[in-house]
């Protein structure tokens, strides 16, 4: 009777069922964590394209309801443009360039840098997994109060190329792994994932990815 109790009371797994459910989380990591990894990955490089594309058109939107000039610029310290071309265009500021906000008056400053008593209205930083290639000295989106950006200003910016350690590579739906960002003569950002075209841009540019 006391041989019978025990039996009934054991319990537990076979080695088999143990090998089984080993050999399943080993399918399972397998298959799972690259693509989480490749999830993370475009979701941070979504993100920063987001931020560029929604900050283009803030600052351009600013412009034109307050009349006066608006600046996007590169900073790496959050408080003044950066004007060294070689800085990496991963942080940036947008500020209301008038130089006297008493005036309302579209000619009143917008010379693309920070003076006194010019409200800084935005900063922002992407990851640093990102790599930010820009056209040759862009640095800057100079806005009139149209909403147009400033074609005399010196050092505008008009493409941005995002990489990660992918580079220009495919992923799932035949779109790359990159982002190309272009901005229109109107000052409108457009966002491109299509590997030729972002393949093309890079070599315009003369850059490389990452």
């Amino acid at each position: 009777m006391l041989r019978l109790a025990m039996k009934a009371n054991s319990a537990g797994f076979t080695l088999l069922e143990v090998m089984f459910a080993i050999a399943v989380l080993a399918v399972v990591i397998a298959f799972g964590v690259p693509n989480f990894q490749a999830f993370v990955r475009n979701g941070r490089m979504t993100a920063a394209a987001n931020d560029i594309v929604t900050d283009f058109n803030v600052a351009r939107s600013e412009a034109v309801k307050r009349r006066v000039p608006v600046t996007l610029c590169k900073s790496q310290d959050g408080a003044t443009c950066d004007a060294n071309a070689a800085d990496p265009f991963r942080s940036w500021i947008i500020f209301v360039d008038d130089a006297d906000p008493a005036v309302v008056d579209a000619a009143n400053d917008g010379d693309g840098e920070v003076d006194a008593n010019e409200a800084i209205l935005r900063q922002r930083t992407i990851a640093d997994t990102i790599t930010v290639r820009t056209n040759a000295n862009g640095r800057r989106a100079i806005f009139l109060n149209t909403g147009f950006p400033s074609t005399a200003a010196a050092g505008n910016v008009t493409s941005f190329v995002l990489c990660d350690e992918r580079g220009n590579a495919t992923t799932v739906g035949g779109n790359s792994a990159a982002r190309a960002i272009s901005i229109a003569p109107t000052g409108r950002p457009q966002v491109t994932r299509n590997k030729a075209g972002i393949a093309s841009l890079i070599t315009s540019l003369g850059v490389s990815c990452p």
